[in-house]
């Protein structure tokens, strides 16, 4: 007997099975609702934050980099936007992954907004006031999840750009018992070396980091009367002038010296192994080394090169020689007359590097150092480090002490009066013939100004080198030896870095 199966009953049978087989996932343990609602949650990650351009409140605010911190659901540009850029008004770019219901800012104790609730909409002309507390509140297109974003906009809160000078961290040169009457103060090695004349005692004293305090003591037995001013150091020897002009040299820190057989107006400095000086040679005024390399043959020098006063000599790279480069600045010409010129010498010759115009005044025993500043391209917030040169102190031609700082952002070509922030302070008195090296000292995260809004770095920074100014010795305006040993930092570098 044969059974027929109705046709309804077949057609029950299939549509069972085929809504079966879609209610069936890659994983038999996950149900439909859970499924949907882990997707619904999803749609609510925020994928872009950024804010939009207002050359009213500051250039390039659209070129500003924010962190998503998805795991902590925090918003933050790492890199603060200049010091004083006000954030009661900006508006915003927001992007998500998906769909979804709606995006709010919900802000409180803010300055202008104080508890506003502002929906986003992506033609939304509304601005947001950053500096209260903003949460990004996100609901999923199905309004059944939330999720809430702290969105932070740093500024920073001090002025970074500011060169400062700790009075805090001021010490005494080293191993000064008595009366100081000259100083000077060499690197040899990577190390400091100071010598003083204390009342008519001649110490040397060493160490390898200034701020430390734990200098090494020699007192030197000279069989000549030393020019401490002269004082400078090579990669293998001591030199120093006596009171006739005769050169002295020393391989045993100071021990013991020897007659070079020269006698010099000045020592302008050292390159290498070798010590630049100034000598007369009866009938002009030539260039002159020690020890001489092969072929070297004195030259006369130019009527604007000084034959004494100049700064230290400072070694520098740059793009333009193919040897390393050392610079002075100011000085006194054969004349009497003071000078404006900034000179570099490449190993071999010595050239006119600032223009006619400079705007460095007639100067000498003026401090020239290269440091670094930070400045705002048009387009950005984001500042650029820049190599700039730095003269400091010195004698003006009326006799006065220079007080003003001058910089040059072009290897010394063109010079200008240094912006506020990074003039010196009055509670450093005005000198000449100090000497200024910058020293790279270890930075710490856990130093206290360090408080820069910044969870979930993506590559964490703990450690850095960072760049200190030392400012040693010198000479007041009525000729006295200043027993000083000044620090000084551009705050911008004493910041963590963002990476």
């Amino acid at each position: 007997m044969n059974k027929y199966i109705p046709l309804y009953l077949l057609l029950f049978v299939l549509l069972a099975s085929t809504v079966a087989s879609c209610n069936k996932n890659d994983d038999p343990g996950t149900s439909t609702d859970t499924d949907y609602s882990s997707y619904s949650y999803t749609t609510t990650l925020i994928s872009a934050f950024s804010l939009q351009a207002n050359t009213k409140i500051a250039t390039g605010l659209d070129s500003v980099s924010f962190t998503i911190d998805q795991d902590l659901g925090v918003i933050y540009n790492a890199d603060s936007l200049p010091y004083g850029t006000r954030v009661t008004a900006l508006c915003v770019n927001v992007s998500s992954a998906s769909t979804v219901a709606s995006k709010q800012f919900i802000v409180k104790n803010g300055n202008v907004q104080k508890d506003t609730t502002i929906t986003y909409r992506s033609n939304s002309s509304d601005s947001i006031d950053f500096s209260g507390d903003v949460t990004l509140r996100v609901t999923s297109y199905d309004g059944q999840h939330t999720r809430d974003y702290k969105v932070k906009v740093n500024v920073h809160q001090e002025e970074p750009d500011v060169i400062e000078w700790e009075q805090s961290h001021r010490r005494d040169l080293p191993n000064v018992s008595s009366t100081l009457q000259a100083s000077k103060t060499v690197m040899l090695d990577g190390e400091f070396l100071c010598l003083v004349n204390d009342n008519g005692t001649f110490v040397l004293s060493s160490a390898a980091d200034p701020l430390a305090g734990t200098w090494s003591k020699t007192v030197l037995t000279f069989p000549f009367v030393p020019q401490v001013s002269s004082f400078a150091a090579t990669t293998d020897a001591l030199y120093l002038l006596d009171a006739n002009g005769e050169l002295y040299s020393s391989s045993d820190m100071g021990i013991t010296w020897s007659d070079c057989g020269v006698a010099w107006n000045t020592i302008i400095g050292t390159y290498d192994d070798r010590v630049l000086g100034v000598r007369n040679d009866g009938t002009s005024w030539v260039h002159d080394e020690y020890p001489h390399r092969d072929g070297f043959v004195a030259t006369a020098i130019s009527s604007d090169f000084p034959i004494g006063g100049m700064s230290q000599l400072v070694m520098a790279s740059n793009d333009w020689t193919a040897n390393q480069q050392a610079m002075c600045a100011g000085g006194v010409l054969a004349s009497g007359d003071l000078t404006n010129a900034v000179w570099g010498y490449d190993g071999e010759r010595w050239g006119l590097l600032s223009v006619a115009d400079n705007a460095l005044p007639p100067i000498s025993d003026a401090s020239l150092f290269s440091y670094y500043t930070f400045t705002l391209p048009s387009t950005s917030v984001a500042p650029v480090k820049r190599v700039t040169w730095m003269v400091i102190g010195g004698k003006l031609a009326d006799g006065s002490l220079n007080a003003t700082t001058y910089i040059s952002r072009n290897q010394g070509i063109n010079w200008s009066k240094g912006e506020d922030e990074v003039q010196l302070p009055a509670t450093i008195p005005s000198f000449s013939g100090s000497q200024v090296y910058i020293f790279e000292r270890t930075q710490s995260a856990g130093v206290p100004r360090l408080n820069a809004y910044n969870p979930g770095q993506v590559t964490p920074v703990n450690e850095w080198d960072c760049a200190y100014i030392y400012l040693f010795g010198g000479y007041a305006s009525n000729g006295q030896a200043l027993n000083n040993v000044w620090e000084g930092v551009l705050r911008r570098l004493t910041y963590k870095p963002v990476f």
